[in-house]
Order: structure tokens, then sequence, then C-alpha cells
């Protein structure tokens, strides 16, 4: 069976979209929030002058929020019915099955339902009949939970947590194995068409500042599900720092704040039995949308990043705001963050343009996994400035060192964004494999560059061992190149790519690879097609694919239409349009990729790009 590239559907989410230029003229570290202020500018060599840079400014405030999903009947069975989303996870398989007491509370602000029936404080709280009402109530128990307790809030409700108080939820006695869970449950006055709990974010400061204060405590096992967080473009919906592990949210709606989450630095001082260190932050199936600064901002051990949609964040934040921002600070190496299945959109839009890259990381990870997520903006929204990047993991900050051995970005689509589609700096190993990018517009383009430099310094990792293997590449216009290896480094694979180049220009090459061909371990199996450039280069400054194989290099490349289903620039389709397509079976027998980018298997003869023809 055919298969063809299903892209993720499209989620339209209104919000404005005000300039608020921010600049820095140096580096600074900022020890409460963990960031670092830098305006440090990517620079293009072709005479573009690409700006990636990263900032952030935090509060620190409180507030809270629930999770999970019940429905109560009118004997008070508080039973989770609610089909929202799956919010199983990897550290708390099943988080429904956790016993221990509910706490219910039910307030009816503005925007609850119309059959909305308001709790009290002066009620008992244990039963959807004798629900408290304020968040204020709400907030003041969560300290107090047993390991293993809810609080629940009513579907169809609204709760003001601009309360007056520190907004500070923590709670020492949860644990991984019975989390404290905050969440949603069906009151009894519902009649079916009830919404997620709205809670509206204070004015000032954080909704849920999970961290303690002064000295890191250790504290674990937190849930929230099932909740629409509307911030007031200020401060952030979880304020996450100072030892905390194992936090699941899920199926949020995340909105209107100036960070949406921000998982912090580690804590300057430790009390006993905390490492200061976050583990575990896990993000999935919610929306994180018009948020003024950032959607995602920091990192942490095992942090998750699932199947969510970022729309329409750092509008305000030109040049410096990301849908997802992972960074760290001086001398902290993260383990195993993974960045997957989510759809990013609309990133840093300022008058119309996209000016910013959308998921860019920074600092030192270990083992960053970023794999089958949408990358998307509208064709000719990328703004000519600045670049409008799409993926990019490289330095960022001047002062102390930068890498990110052992990463993998694979099976990714990346559309219409500005300069570079995938871009990678101080990595080894690195594998950039499976992806589709297709880019349009009059700009110097390089859907995969490496290194995407910014701010190299000599006590940053040095790049080798990048595999790029079994992409698939349409680019419609513009200047550059399809792929970029160069610079420094050895061990460098390039094969099975196909790249599609629609435009006109002699000034565009297929490859830029300006390290000595020994650098290279194998250049080969690449289709390269541009049928209306006839001065292009194979290789940029080396000639054409002859002129290249002279070399030693290429013998089994050719040039040919690689067949694409369809090059629509709203819904491209790479997928080859036939088996006759010269892409199928021409692949390198033993470099290519075990799998493609739909997980299916590649057979003995594998094919070129990101798909096997089936």
């Amino acid at each position: 069976m055919k298969k063809v590239q299903v892209l993720c559907g499209i989620f339209i989410f209104f919000g404005g979209c005000g300039t608020h230029l921010v600049g820095y003229n140096d580096d600074v570290w900022n020890e409460d929030t963990g960031i670092v202020l830098d305006t440090d500018t990517e620079t293009d060599t072709d005479t573009d002058t690409d700006t990636d840079t990263d900032t952030d400014t935090d509060t620190d405030t409180d507030t809270d929020t629930d999770t999970d999903t019940d429905t109560d009947t009118d004997t008070d069975t508080d039973t989770d019915t609610d089909a929202d989303t799956d919010c199983s996870d990897d550290w708390k398989e099943s988080f429904e099955d956790v016993a221990g007491s509910v706490y219910y509370v039910c307030d009816c602000g503005p925007g609850a339902d119309s059959d909305c029936s308001a709790g009290s404080d002066a009620q008992d709280g244990t039963s959807p009949s004798t629900a408290w009402r304020t968040w204020s109530q709400a907030r003041e128990t969560f300290s107090d939970l047993n390991a293993g307790d809810t609080l629940a809030f009513c579907r169809g409700g609204s709760f003001d947590a601009d309360d007056g108080s520190n907004h500070r939820w923590v709670n020492t006695t949860c644990t991984s194995e019975k989390p404290c869970v905050v969440r949603d449950y069906t009151p009894n006055w519902a009649t079916g068409d009830e919404a997620r709990p709205q809670v509206t974010g204070p004015a000032s400061g954080d909704l849920f500042h999970l961290a303690d204060s002064g000295s890191s405590s250790h504290e674990e096992g937190y849930v929230f599900v099932n909740l629409d967080l509307q911030g007031q473009q200020t401060g952030r919906a979880f304020y996450i720092r100072n030892d905390i592990d194992d936090v699941l949210m899920c199926n949020l709606n995340i909105e209107g704040f100036a960070v949406g989450l921000y998982a912090g630095s580690p804590a300057s001082s430790t009390d006993a039995g905390s490492d200061g260190e976050n583990e575990n932050i896990h993000l999935r199936n919610s929306t994180i949308v018009n948020n003024t600064h950032q959607g995602w901002l920091g990192a942490c051990d095992d942090c998750v990043i699932e199947n969510n949609l970022f729309e329409n964040n750092a509008f305000e934040y030109p040049t410096y705001g990301h849908n997802i921002y992972i960074g760290t600070g001086p001398d902290r190496m993260t383990e195993g963050i993974r960045v997957v299945g989510n759809e990013l959109y609309r990133n840093a839009m300022v008058d119309g343009q996209c000016s910013a890259t959308s998921l860019v990381v920074h600092g030192e990870h270990n083992g960053l996994l970023i794999e089958n997520n949408l990358v998307r903006e509208d064709p000719g929204t990328a703004a000519s400035s600045t670049g409008c990047w799409g993926i990019v993991v490289n330095p960022g900050h001047r002062g102390y060192a930068e890498g990110f051995p052992n990463l993998v970005i694979r099976g990714n689509t990346v559309l219409n964004v500005g300069r570079v589609g995938i871009g990678v700096a101080a990595c080894d190993p690195c594998t950039i494999e499976n992806n589709v990018i297709s880019l349009h517009g009059d700009l110097t383009r390089r859907a995969i560059r490496a290194p995407a430099d910014n701010v190299m310094e000599s006590d940053d990792m040095t790049m080798a061992n990048v595999t790029v293997r079994n992409n698939s590449i349409y680019l419609k216009d513009g200047r550059g190149w399809g792929i970029e290896v160069g610079t420094e480094g050895t061990g460098h694979v390039v094969v099975n790519n196909s790249i599609h180049y629609d435009g006109t220009e002699d000034r565009w090459s297929c490859m830029n690879l300006d390290l000595s061909t020994s650098s290279y371990d194998t250049v080969d199996h690449n289709l390269c097609h541009y049928p209306n450039a006839s001065g292009t280069d194979w290789v940029d400054g080396v000639g054409g694919l002859s002129s290249w194989q002279a070399t030693g290099h290429g013998v089994n490349s050719f040039i040919a239409d690689p067949m694409y289903t369809s090059v629509d620039l709203l819904a491209p389709n790479l997928y080859m349009r036939s088996g006759s397509s010269p892409l199928v079976d021409a692949g390198h027998p033993s470099l290519s990729s075990s799998d493609d980018i739909e997980a299916l298997r590649r057979d003995s003869a594998p094919d070129i790009g990101a798909y096997e023809h089936q």
C-alpha cells in the first residue's frame, strides 16, 4: 500500500500581536531565573545576517491548577469518565488508580457555564455536593494533602487565581508512586457540554509556582490535567525549579502568559536530601498558545515535550522569543530530553512575519531527541531580516562551554520557515535523518546546515561525526545550498538525500562541503534535481557532479527528478508518486536509516529520501 505524508491539523487561535523589542548589551546570568540574556547573532556568510538570540524574563510567583477527569453521579460517586486525552505517562502509568482523598472546588466566575452552581468554603469539600468555592481555599489545602490525594475543579467552572497570595504550590509528602493530582471533575449540575475548568492567572507573578523558597528541598509527584489556564500576559503558568521531579502536565490549555512553562536552572543552595536538579518534567497533549515571550523555556534531565500544539508564542519578543527554547546555564549537562510529536506554528509573529527560530536549543545536552515534529509557517511569512529558522541546536551564549553529544533529529517536517530548516553545531555524534523540508522564499537558504554557528567558542564541543541521511528536500527558490556540512570535524556522512530545487539562481548548489574530502567518510547515493538552474554546482566550489565524483565521492549519486507526489507549499507530499521514481531502491545498502519517516522498516535495497516505497 502506498504511504502518503499526513500533516497535523491546522489549529487557529487568536491573540494580539504587539511589538515590544527587548535588547541587552551583554550576556547576563540570572541566578534566580537561571536564564542567560544574550544578543548574539547567527551570521550568514552570503551577505545575510540570521539573528537568533534567546532571552527570557521570569517572575517568581505561584499559583495552581488541577488534573484528571471525573464524572459525578447524583450520589456523589466520583467516576473518571472524561476521555479528553490519554494522560498516562512514563513515570506514572496510571495516576487515576492512585487511592487517596479527593477535595472538590467549584466557582462560577466570568466565563463559567450558564448552569454553574458555586460551592462554599464553609463546606467540607469532600464531595461534589459539598464543594469548596475559592482558588485560595484549594491552594492553601494543597500543601496539606497526603500522598495520592486530589484537588478537583468543576468542569464548566471559572476560577480567579489573582487572590493576593504568594501563589506557591509546594507539598513534600507527594511521591512518584502516589502523586498529588490537580484535575477536573464533572459536577452534579452538569448537562454534558461543560468545558475544562478555566483558571485566570494573577495580574502579577506566576500561576503554579512549584518551587519552595530559599534552599531547595526535594519534591516529587505532581500531576496537572484537563485545565484551561488563562494568563494576563505576565508571569508563567508553571514555574518549576529547586529539585522538582516527576511532574506531569497533560491536556492543558496554557494561554496568555509571558512564558507558558519554565523548567528552571539548578538551585544555588540545597538542603539535605536534595540535589537541586529538576527531573522528569513532562508536558503532553496540551496547547501552548498566545504567550508573549516563550512557549516552553528551560530544561531538565528526562524532560519530555510531547504531542503539544505551540502557536503564536513570543509575539512581543522578536528575535529572542521561541515556541520552544531548551537551554541551560554554565556547567550543566542535561540527559535524555525528548521533543516528540509537537506542532509549532506562527512563532514570534510581528507585523505578520515570523521573526525568530521556532525550536531552539542552547547549552549542554546529552542524548537529545527531536523527533516527528511539524514546524511550519505560512508561505511568505518568514521575515527576511531575522530568518525565522525552523529547528536549531547550537551554542548561543558566550563565556561557557556548550555541546550536544549524541544528538538525533529525525522524522520532522519543516515547512516555509526562513533561512535554515534544520541546523546543528557543536555535536558529536549527531544524526539528521528522515526529515521532510520544504522551503519557499527569496532568501539564502540551507535546508540542513552544519554547523549552524551562532556563538562558537574554543571551549565548545567540536562538531564531528555528523550523519545526514534519508532526508527529502524541496526548495522553491532562493540561493544557498540544499545541505551544508563543513567548517570543522571529521567522520561526516552524507548519504541517501533527495534534493529538488525549482529556482533559477546560479548561486545555488546541491551541497556545500568545504572540508578536505578525507573529512567525509561517505558522501554518496544522493539525488539532486535542479531543472531551472543550469549553472548550478553539485558541490559548491567544486563543480558539477562529474567533478565531485572525480574526488572519489558520489559515484552512485545522480541527477534526476525525484517524482515527489506534490510540492504544494501549504501541504507538500514528498513521497515518491510511483514505484518508477528514481529514489526507489537507489539508497546506500548499509548506511541507510533502519526505518523511514513512517516507522516502516527499510528493505535490503533501501530507497533514497525520507520514505521507503510500499
